[in-house]
């Protein structure tokens, strides 16, 4: 992690070797991510996912890499004082997750997440977050995000997760 003074634009700097690399995959496979993504803001199956994820706009998507945006409702807030930590963990989640699949992945589940509530005061109802996501990396079946969230007016860092998912998984059924 970069020191107290980097900018967020310091931490999600890509080096040439890196965005050559991105730039090489598959556009067809962003735009399958992009439709993911578009289809997870519909009305979800799950109450929860639906209740905790609507209102987030996505900003841009590239291979391994996605920037949303979300004004925090009041629904969400903890005492309506801020956003509720389990809010934050949702976002986590789900952004973490289409970044995994950004670059043409299948879909996968999380099997471990980490997030650290920096300042939730910086996440007041009526604030923008942005929600900057990128994958770390892919080995095998793995892959592991990072998600950071800030206030989009202040740059004040909200909280900040890391993400494991596994895909590629069979059922056997010995029914």
């Amino acid at each position: 992690m970069a020191g107290k003074g980097a900018s967020d634009s310091d931490l999600l700097r890509v080096s040439d070797e890196d965005g050559a690399a991105v730039e090489a995959l598959d556009r067809q496979a962003a735009r399958r991510a992009a439709a993911a993504v578009a289809a997870a803001a519909e009305p979800s199956p799950s109450f929860f996912e639906g209740f905790a994820l609507q209102g987030i706009r996505v900003d841009s998507i590239h291979p391994g890499r996605i920037l949303c945006s979300f004004t925090v409702p009041t629904r969400l807030a903890a005492g309506n004082h801020h956003l509720a930590p389990g809010a934050v963990v949702a976002l986590v989640d789900e952004i973490g997750s289409a970044a995994a699949i950004a670059d043409g992945r299948p879909l996968k589940v999380s099997v471990d997440m980490s997030v650290s509530f920096v300042d939730l005061a910086a996440a007041a109802p009526g604030d923008t977050l942005r929600i900057a996501a990128r994958a770390l990396g892919h080995r095998g079946a793995y892959s592991g995000t990072h998600v950071l969230v800030a206030n989009a007016a202040t740059g004040q860092v909200v909280a900040e997760g890391r993400h494991s998912l596994f895909g590629k998984m069979k059922i056997r059924s010995k029914i």
